[in-house]
């Protein structure tokens, strides 16, 4: 016979006891409140030690075989929690995951309640109905979605096996009879067969020529938002100044200079469960999510109580710029500055291709190398227009990697004899002469 699992409450208790782990302990003399570090894995100051006890039970509780199974912290994380929800005699005290400095939990064990539950079988590996788990965030945020519970949302969804375009199939491919792609520019929905962008708005001569004259990103913006794989909307935002993603009939602005982009609302969604929990992001948007040019640069905030995350590519690799954009002020997403320099760089064969797109997460951690951008809840991809042209005009100017697709000569004319290179240089030289202040 195998050894019996051991039962959540006192095998917690003598952990606390021995003081197996750090940062887990009692925290008054009767010993019934504890403290447990609550760190999420994805940030850049995590370490093993930081799921030693989520790891521990995994092992102990037979969910997880060292040596056999892989390790996945989120999942022990999400267990261990799971089996102290079950107990009666056991409530989150204070929730203070979402602390930057400091991010834990504090628990209290309830005597009466804990000897109730005593006798209960503990919880396997948590594989539930897409009801349970959704039960778990209602239970957690009394009905509606609270942002100190980015982490739980996280490892909830990881366990939901919402419908999801195939990882390798076009993002494009919808269901039959499903046409719920919206079209901002004409207000229309689009087919389902719709598969290719319409031809890009490349700027106008004069826009090149007015941004390499001066020390201020000038572009426009193409916004397209996806959920969970699936675009649900694009648009170009010609508002040289920037845009604010809102959820649909927003309130007044607070920055009224901003083009507004409204979500759509999840209604179109075949899937209930997706529906429901996108439709909670939306929610948190509140005042929504700013992206604005200030000088060479381009920023991003939040105003809303839902997080937002930022990176530069759907494909992170490991180490990728990008993270949580701050409310407390603006985050700095793009320099014009080192854009150019990579591309000068690019262009003389001695660095590889610099990026200029820019992709929003709402309500989930990114960048994620574990988990596929086509899983998220609501990704936007922003495309300033100008610094992809100046990015295309870089690739047919001398780089090893020249695209077949033809440019507006009229763009490369209007760089006079110098060409790009030339104007960029000269741009470059501005900038370190004429700071933008």
């Amino acid at each position: 016979m195998g050894t019996p699992k051991p039962l959540i409450v006192p095998w917690l208790r003598k952990k606390l006891d021995d003081g197996c782990y750090p940062g887990v302990s009692w925290l008054d003399q009767g010993r019934t409140q504890f403290r447990v570090p609550w760190k999420h894995g994805l940030r850049q100051d995590a370490s093993s030690e930081d799921f030693q006890l989520f790891r521990d039970w995994a092992i102990d509780s037979g969910n997880y075989r060292p040596g056999h199974d892989a390790p996945t912290p989120s999942i022990w994380k999400r267990n261990f929690r799971s089996a102290l929800n079950r107990k009666p005699g056991i409530q989150v005290l204070q929730d203070h995951s979402s602390d930057s400095a400091d991010p834990h939990k504090v628990y209290e064990i309830l005597p009466n309640g804990a000897r109730a539950g005593a006798d209960e079988a503990p919880s396997a590996a948590v594989g539930g109905t897409e009801a349970d788990a959704s039960s778990q965030l209602l239970d957690r945020s009394g009905g509606s979605l609270s942002c100190s519970q980015d982490d739980d949302l996280d490892d909830i969804l990881n366990a939901l096996d919402l419908s999801s375009p195939e990882e390798d199939a076009p993002c494009s491919a919808l269901p039959p009879g499903a046409p719920y792609v919206h079209d901002a520019a004409t207000g229309g929905a689009l087919s389902p067969g719709f598969g290719d962008f319409p031809p890009l708005v490349q700027p106008a001569p004069s826009a090149l020529e007015q941004l390499l004259g001066s020390n201020v990103l000038m572009t426009d913006f193409e916004v397209r938002v996806y959920y969970r794989g699936h675009l649900v909307l694009q648009t170009l935002v010609p508002n040289p100044q920037g845009f604010r993603l809102v959820s649909t009939s927003p309130g007044p602005s607070p920055c009224p200079e901003l083009a507004d982009v409204e979500l759509p609302g999840p209604g179109m969604l075949p899937d209930r469960v997706q529906a429901s929990y996108t439709a909670r992001l939306l929610q948190g948007l509140g005042a929504g999510v700013l992206v604005r040019v200030e000088g060479p640069a381009l920023c991003a905030t939040r105003l809303g109580r839902l997080h937002a995350y930022w990176g530069h590519t759907e494909t992170p690799e490991p180490g990728a710029e990008g993270g949580e954009l701050s409310k407390e002020g603006y985050t700095r997403l793009y320099d014009m500055s080192h854009f150019v320099r990579e591309l000068i760089c690019f262009i003389e064969g001695q660095g590889s291709s610099p990026t200029y797109e820019l992709w929003l997460c709402l309500g989930e951690a990114w960048p994620d190398t574990g988990r596929s951008w086509k899983k998220k809840l609501i990704m936007v991809q922003v495309v300033p227009t100008v610094l992809r042209t100046l990015h295309e005009l870089g690739q047919a100017g001398g780089a090893s990697s020249l695209r077949g697709e033809e440019l507006d000569l009229r763009i490369s004319d209007s760089l006079g004899e110098a060409g790009l290179l030339g104007a960029l240089r000269d741009w470059e030289e501005r900038m370190e002469s004429q700071p933008y202040s």
